[in-house]
């Protein structure tokens, strides 16, 4: 109970930040990204000859996090490689993921309205396959550094990261690597 009484008095004395965007641009190399090519009819019926590769898509993210102007400390939360065709039993990837993370970021520059930040965040990313719903997870760590333009509470940002992944079992079994930029809005009030 004291420790809940510590964190609260902490949270409360920081700001909230909330923060929602895309990635612009993503890749994944090893074997997860071996893997997001597959389409699902491909697992349903093992024929793999006669389906059609899955559409990228794009990783959508959001985050909350509490600290000051210098030092945050919050959760990131990610849906990886989301299209169109995502819940679709033809053309839908046979494995989807999403990541959660316990982001710490530093803002090192700040000039007015502009600033620039980095962050490193362990992460933990989980591995589903559609056509049987077994499920693998995979550890590892996120780290990057971007800007951000704010306008009073509401600001718009840009991180470019990479995040280095590690899974012990499963069909993504080994070391995979996701690198990317994220743009999206900020909000602090």
């Amino acid at each position: 109970m004291r420790r809940i009484l510590v964190l609260v008095v902490v949270l409360a004395g920081c700001h909230p930040k909330l923060s929602a965007g895309y990635d612009t641009s993503a890749h994944v190399r090893g074997p997860l990204g071996n893997l997001q090519s597959i389409p699902r009819i491909a697992g349903l019926t093992g024929q793999t000859d006669l389906a059609a590769t899955a559409p990228e898509g794009r990783t959508v993210n959001a985050g909350l996090a509490f600290g000051d102007r210098v030092f945050h400390i919050g959760i990131g939360v990610r849906a990886n490689n989301i299209a169109k065709s995502t819940l679709d039993v033809m053309n839908g990837p046979q494995y989807l993921s999403a990541a959660a993370s316990l982001d710490f970021r530093y803002t090192w520059i700040r000039i007015k309205n502009f600033s620039t930040n980095l962050v490193l965040a362990p992460t933990r990313t989980l591995l589903v396959d559609s056509a049987n719903a077994s499920y693998s997870w995979g550890s590892g760590i996120r780290y990057g550094a971007g800007v951000l333009i704010a306008l009073r509470s509401f600001g718009v940002y840009a991180d470019a990261y990479q995040e280095q992944i590690v899974f012990g079992e499963g069909p993504a079994y080994g070391n995979s690597t996701r690198t990317g930029v994220s743009v999206g809005l900020a909000f602090q009030p």
